[in-house]
């Protein structure tokens, strides 16, 4: 686009002046016809009916009737504002009138200029000028011009007058028209015609003259768009959506208009890219509606508050919503502009746009904007530096005006503002009282008869300003008003939510991202750094210029809409689906044959233990049927498709783009395959599963986790999959794993980074114990369970030898053992063979087109999972009677130990007996079988005295209750305790994750996804491997060593030694008393060497980090910078730029193996880190594990702190939950009540946390929970309804009834005739969602009319299309990951 240089910043004329007549008839003659025949077309008829409306008989006249205006159901407004009131198309638009907040003050009381209230005439307003601009006008000390340039905006947007051009109200001897008023008094006149008129053609009576407004009454962007379809067009280009800038006169004179109009051309561009069929008006309005929803914002959130003060916008009605939709419109809200703010308050506002500004020449674009937000603004006042008509002061003129229109005096507009009823009359003296300085008064006095004449312009821009804000009381009070207004008549208003027209949710989201800095930086070439804050002036505390590339823009990926049969016939997908269901068959009948000929891995060997900790359940393994075929149809349609543009010469013939493959793989999901796949295809072990109705009135979670989002049942379900931080990054965009770096080679071997980046050194902690570690792994088996592929008849694939891939399994990705190994050989001595470290691939789970997402087998929420199971199933085995766990009884002394099975293939005790629990993984070590232990003693200790409480329960509502109880107390310890440790309390603060000391929490999110993010689960969770120690302590109830300690590596799955007398109680001391490994990037050999080992056999174990490394690529995530940037570290471009947060020994090791800066993997990245203060773990883990569990309290409905009545614990029972310890908890279900510190995870001290006895640490009391009933329900359209009810409040609107109160939404109405034909006339009138889409059949209207929406996709064939689904889900609510780099401890 052409950028004009070299010009002055000055303003465009505000005032239009229409053609002069070609001669004028006498004034005693007036003919109407003859005076407006210049007119345009549109206004013509409209002043014309006024002005014969004035030489009538007073009272009124007939005038014609409406024409009859079609306003059919709209996504896009027109130019003139027609028919955003449906049933008031005329109101708001070009050529209505203003309004008024109080009636004029004619002469004659119905249209002569306002006069004196003395015999004497007004003062001549260009004296009144002068005298009050004779001192010059202060800068504001705060605001900078870029405030005046949007004023100018909204004062175009808004209001614009007209008159016809007359050269003869001053002429010697002329017989003067009847509308000049060109007499200014003391002998002065200077040309000028009077505004034209206008008459509300609904009411069609003449009261008194009322002024057209040539803009239309909406913040719609017509400043820079045009009021006109004509206007509109000569701005197009009527190419792919743009518009042509050097079209824009005002954009010459003004960079803020340059800039939007660039902003209109950038989300063109966005939206094209995106939207690659849409035609050039789709293009063109929906980036108009963009635009336009955006100055709306920028108004609102950042204008506003500065020129009337925060004060006036918060719990107003000008205040945005944080949350859901304005639902304040009405189609009975009078929609216009205010003649006095147009005259007075606006005008006003446009004049702090500085003298200096208005005269400045800039060179370049950038230039003119570093003007607008470096140069300071005007405080308001008469020195109104934009010329607006030639001759005319504008200060002046704009007095002058006020009069013409009848605008009442400024002692009028007090008494309205103040809501007065004084009837006293108002003296000089008193003008003080309302902030006018005493030099001002004197000079009021001088030229004003009364101070009942003073003009309103005048008088309310002498006001002192409110503290914070621009402007004082008056024109505040006016403004407000204004705006108010603005929002409840427009249609169209971007929060609403009146379908067609409204923006989605996450359309909403993405605008409210939107600042006027950051569209400023977004459109300006050479403007590197802005103030976030634009319209305030730099400051370098709170408001330093910042770099552009941080500043939020909307991300156009909302208004995504797919090209259903661009690419993607139903021929292709059934072929492709074809195709995938003979793959899915091939691989069944590999697994079959490997199985029937060499059988599968011993489920007690190395490798079956390894695999036993990912073992899949059989609803798993039935959804990663689905998900294959879905996998393989993916790959099947990228690869035709691919293939066809390469015919078609798309691209080069010998390289296939990388970006082209990710656009394809991302449109892929947009994809709905249900109508195409038999049902079946989707089942789950239903006997399992739970998939009926919610009862949202229940206070209990369901064991899957389903119906814990009432909105979207499914969400943080078990078996469903991990959410992503991060787009995948799959060698080939669907699920190849992650193997080659930017550079091209390939990724260092997982082994390599194993020995080089985390080698065995120990570094004891100095503060945190050992049960830290433990209660990570505990925690961790709550929240995840990623389940990995099986042979068949549930068989354990050997993934040992190194194309296995090949010859077992096409999901085994074995690495080999790196040459020069320090531990592992690289040949087996007995075979020859190369030796490779096993590793099967994980379950997939997406139940649709696209990359592969890996299952969750758990559910997502903070549930106690690992104690009571994800599922009924788990469960029938654990449930006792009487509302308690089942249990082992101790053999010889002691508390109940946890129930055994032998159905435990993984089991290596020598009684063939292992511990079961809610996780499959309790038996796999001592210290995490004390811990399950002591929480099924817990859940019993609790079921004991709550059927002591309330011994009428019968034992299933004891036993919700106590699951209940245990869960609220684990989410306390986690919270409470635990996460501080880990991520140190800047973290927990600016994550929004510090507990509330008292009342309820309200941040509950029904819209935000709970799932567990795989970059958690597979890389940033597992810091616990570096917090291992090699064995085991055990401690006595003195507290004294018991030797020998467990070594680990003889622990795993061997159960036995648990049976033994106070196993329990030694282990759990050892944990509290131990301290723990330093989190750092050095882990033990213990799982580095020999995890899972089996003595007999020499290099049998496994390499746990390795295994860390490997899984996540598998799972396609990427490199650990990627998630620096996300985490708002800075993105390092070379290795030396890691050096704040990893240590330079680190980084030389990393520069070793890694190609790139760019290739390190995220699990050594994220452990190389130096700790957050106060923390175990580095910015950037920091960030992934404080989002994690942000998500895990603001998205789960039954967090034991939420408000919602139907789940919420009372006040009482609250508080005694906040009780909950860790060591409390163990305390209480120790074998022997002794001694324990009251801070579990941190090491005793005798000062700081000395050990003290048991019965001191504060205990729950039970009695809170005395059962008390009360009655719960809604009150929906003035009629009681049940939870789990719905009922229809008006005809477009629909509510359910649930425990959070009633949950209303707007309908879409697709058949307007049938919904005529259920309800009444009168009630479709009456609601605004109805009349918005049908209310033009009421009036006459008898079909849709075409090319209300964009247009149907090319090339339609018959037959039946996909459906497509909207994937569009803003996980985290817009929020901003937080910069945890400076925390980092020194």
């Amino acid at each position: 686009m052409e950028v004009i240089f070299g010009l002055p910043l000055c303003l465009c004329t505000l005032l239009s002046v229409l053609p002069a007549l070609a001669s004028q008839p006498p004034a005693a003659d007036l003919a109407v016809a003859h005076y407006t025949r210049t007119l345009p077309g549109d206004l013509r008829p409209i002043v014309q009916h006024a002005l014969l409306a004035e030489t009538l008989v007073a009272g009124g006249s007939d005038c014609r009737a409406e024409a009859a205006v079609d306003c059919p159901p709209m996504k896009f407004r027109r130019p003139s504002g027609e028919c955003n009131n449906v049933r008031h198309p005329r109101w708001g638009t070009r050529g209505d009138r203003f309004l008024r907040l109080l009636p004029p003050s004619y002469a004659d009381g119905k249209s002569q200029p306002r006069q004196s209230v003395t015999p004497h005439p007004l003062p001549n307003p260009l004296s009144v000028a002068a005298a009050l601009q004779a001192a010059p006008a202060p800068a504001h000390e705060s605001v900078t011009a870029l405030a005046g340039a949007w004023s100018e905006l909204l004062l175009h947007d808004l209001a614009g007058t007209g008159n016809l051009r007359s050269l003869d109200c001053c002429g010697e001897g002329a017989k003067r028209h009847a509308e000049c008023m060109g007499k200014l008094g003391g002998g002065q006149c200077k040309e000028y015609m009077r505004t034209l008129p206008a008459l509300d053609e609904e009411d069609c009576k003449f009261e008194y003259r009322n002024q057209m407004n040539l803009a239309s009454a909406f913040l719609d962007g017509s400043a820079i768009y045009g009021h006109t379809d004509n206007q509109l067009d000569s701005l197009r280009t009527y190419d792919a959506g743009l518009v042509n800038v050097s079209a824009c006169a005002a954009c010459r004179a003004n960079a803020l208009y340059s800039a939007i109009l660039k902003e209109h051309n950038r989300v063109a561009v966005d939206l094209a890219k995106l939207n690659r069929h849409w035609p050039d008006e789709t293009l063109f309005l929906e980036s108009r509606r963009i635009v336009i929803a955006e100055i709306q914002h920028i108004t609102y959130n950042e204008y506003l508050p500065i020129i009337l003060g925060e004060e006036a916008i918060v719990h107003s009605e000008l205040e945005l919503k944080t949350h859901g939709r304005f639902s304040k419109y009405s189609s009975a809200e009078r929609a216009g502009v205010f003649n006095e703010v147009a005259m007075t308050a606006l005008p006003a506002l446009l004049s702090t746009l500085p003298n200096s500004l208005v005269n400045q020449t800039a060179e370049t674009f950038a230039e003119m904007v570093d003007f607008l937000i470096s140069t300071a603004s005007q405080n308001p006042s008469l020195h109104i530096n934009v010329p607006v008509r030639k001759d005319w002061d504008t200060a002046s003129l704009f007095i002058h005006m006020g009069r013409d229109h009848g605008i009442p005096s400024y002692p009028k507009f007090l008494q309205y503002c103040t809501n007065s009823t004084s009837k006293k009359p108002m003296t000089f003296d008193d003008l003080k009282n309302f902030g006018i300085k005493a030099e001002f008064i004197k000079a009021l006095k001088y030229l004003y008869r009364s101070p009942q004449d003073i003009d309103l312009l005048v008088g309310a821009i002498l006001e002192k300003p409110i503290p914070g804000a621009m402007m004082g009381p008056t024109f505040n009070c006016l403004l407000k008003e204004q705006f108010k207004l603005l929002k409840k008549s427009d249609r169209f208003w971007y929060e609403n939510d009146l379908p067609p027209s409204s923006l989605s949710t996450g359309q909403l989201k993405e605008i409210k991202k939107i600042t006027i800095a950051g569209l400023l930086c977004a459109n300006t070439d050479d403007l590197e750094k802005i103030q976030p804050k634009a319209f305030v002036q730099e400051d370098t505390y709170l408001n330093a210029r910042i770099s552009c590339d941080q500043h939020p823009l909307p991300q156009i990926s909302e208004w995504v809409v797919m090209d259903h049969m661009a690419d993607l016939s139903e021929d292709l997908l059934m072929d492709a689906l074809d195709k995938a269901e003979r793959d899915v068959l091939e691989r069944r009948k590999m697994e079959y044959r490997v199985w029937s000929t060499v059988g599968g891995v011993n489920p007690k060997s190395g490798q079956g233990s390894a695999a036993s900790f990912s073992k899949a359940n059989k609803g798993a393994l039935q959804l990663a049927n689905t998900s294959l075929l879905f996998e393989f149809a993916s790959n099947e349609i990228v690869n035709s498709i691919l293939h066809r543009r390469r015919k078609r010469q798309l691209f080069d013939e010998n390289i296939i783009p990388s970006i082209f493959r990710d656009e394809l793989t991302d449109t892929l999901q947009q994809v709905d395959l249900g109508s195409l796949l038999p049902s079946q295809s989707f089942d789950v072990d239903v006997h399992c599963d739970d998939n009926g109705p919610c009862d949202p009135s229940s206070p209990f979670r369901t064991y899957t986790g389903h119906c814990n989002n009432l909105r979207n049942p499914t969400y943080g379900k078990s078996l469903t999959i991990f959410n992503r931080l991060l787009p995948s990054v799959y060698d080939d965009g669907i699920s190849k794993p992650r193997s080659i770096g930017v550079t091209g080679t390939p990724l260092p071997n997982p082994r390599v980074v194993s020995r080089v980046i985390h080698p065995d050194i120990s570094n004891l902690h100095n503060r945190y114990t050992l049960m830290t570690m433990q209660f990570a792994q505990f925690l961790d088996h709550d929240l995840t369970m990623t389940p990995i592929h099986k042979g068949f008849f549930e068989s354990i694939p050997n993934c040992r030898p190194c194309d296995s891939a090949r010859t077992v399994h096409p999901e085994c990705n074995p690495f080999p053992v790196p040459p020069g190994d320090h531990f592992y050989p690289e040949i087996n001595i007995t075979s020859g063979a190369r030796m490779c470290f096993p590793f099967m691939r994980s379950l997939p789970g997406q139940q649709r087109l696209g990359p592969r997402e890996q299952v969750n087998q758990n559910t997502a929420f903070l549930d106690a999972s690992q104690v009571y199971g994800e599922n009924h199933c788990v469960l029938r085995d654990l449930k006792g009677q009487f509302g308690k766990m089942n249990a082992t009884v101790h053999p010889v002394r002691g508390k109940d130990l946890l129930p055994q099975s032998d159905k435990h293939p993984e089991c290596k005790s020598a009684s063939g007996q292992c511990f079961i629990a809610g996780d499959g993984r309790a038996s796999e070590q001592p210290a995490l079988t004390a811990i399950h232990t002591i929480f099924m003693r817990e859940h019993n200790l609790i079921s004991d005295g709550l059927r002591r409480t309330n011994p009428h329960w019968d034992e299933d509502k004891v036993f919700e209750h106590a699951r209940r109880i245990l869960i609220a107390e684990t989410q306390h310890v986690t919270y409470n305790e635990f996460l501080p440790r880990v991520l140190g309390w800047n973290a927990m603060n600016l994550y929004g994750l510090k507990l509330l000391p008292q009342g309820y929490y309200d941040g509950y999110n029904p819209g935000c996804n709970p799932s567990v993010v795989t970059e958690f689960a597979a890389a940033a969770f597992r810091i616990g491997h570096s917090l291992l120690r090699p064995h085991i302590p055990r401690l006595s109830p003195t507290y004294q060593v018991i030797d020998p300690p467990l070594l680990l590596r003889d622990g795993f799955f061997k159960t036995d030694l648990m049976m033994r007398e106070n196993m329990v109680d030694e282990i759990s001391r050892g944990l509290v008393s131990t301290p723990m490994e330093t989190l750092d990037q050095f882990i033990t050999g213990e799982v580095t060497n020999h995890l899972f080992e089996d003595r007999r056999i020499p290099f049998s174990g496994i390499d746990l980090i390795a295994l860390n490394v490997q899984r996540a690529r598998d799972h396609g995530i990427p490199s650990y910078n990627n998630y620096r940037a996300l985490c708002n570290l800075k993105r390092a471009t070379s290795f030396e730029d890691l050096a704040r947060e990893i240590p330079p020994e680190v980084i030389s090791r990393l520069k070793r193996i890694y190609a790139s800066v760019d290739d390190i993997d995220l699990f050594p990245g994220g452990m190389s880190e130096r700790p957050l203060q106060g923390g175990l773990v580095g910015p950037t883990f920091g960030c992934i594990i404080a989002i994690q569990f942000r998500q895990l309290r603001k998205c789960d409905r039954f967090w034991y702190e939420n408000e919602d009545p139907a789940v919420r614990f009372t006040e009482a029972q609250l508080a005694e939950l906040r009780k909950s310890t860790l060591a409390k908890i163990f305390c209480e279900n120790m074998d022997v009540e002794g001694e324990m510190q009251r801070a579990a995870f941190d090491l005793p001290s005798n000062f700081l946390n000395p050990r003290v006895p048991c019965h001191s640490l504060p205990s729950i009391n039970l009695n809170a929970w005395q059962e008390s009933a009360h009655g719960r329900g809604c009150i929906i359209g003035d009629k009681q309804v049940g939870v789990g009810e719905s009922a229809f409040p008006s005809p477009c609107t629909s509510c359910v009834c649930t425990a959070e109160g009633g949950n209303c939404a707007s309908l879409r109405i697709t058949d307007c005739r049938q919904l005529m034909r259920e309800w009444s006339r009168e009630a479709i009138l009456r609601d605004e969602v109805c009349t918005a889409q049908c209310g033009f059949l009421l009036r006459g209207r008898s079909s849709v009319p075409r090319g209300l929406s964009p247009p149907p996709p090319r090339n339609g064939r018959a037959g039946r299309p996909p459906r497509f689904q909207d994937s569009g889900f803003d996980g985290f609510g817009g929020f901003k990951f937080p910069d945890l780099s400076p925390f980092i401890a020194k």
